[in-house]
């Protein structure tokens, strides 16, 4: 079976490649307000809306 399954897999996938054309083209401004790992770890957590507790 090919496609997604639902649209929550498919919106991941889009804003997953979204964010690694962004990372390849050098758009990320915001990439320098963190540093190595953190940097990272927060703008995918702002990207994915997902928040730690």
């Amino acid at each position: 079976m090919r496609g997604f399954k639902s649209m929550k897999t498919a919106y991941a996938t889009i804003k997953g490649f979204e964010l690694m054309r962004m990372f390849k083209k050098g758009q990320l401004d915001i990439w320098k307000l963190g540093q190595g790992l953190t940097g990272e770890i927060w703008l995918i957590e702002r990207q994915f809306d997902i928040y730690r507790t």
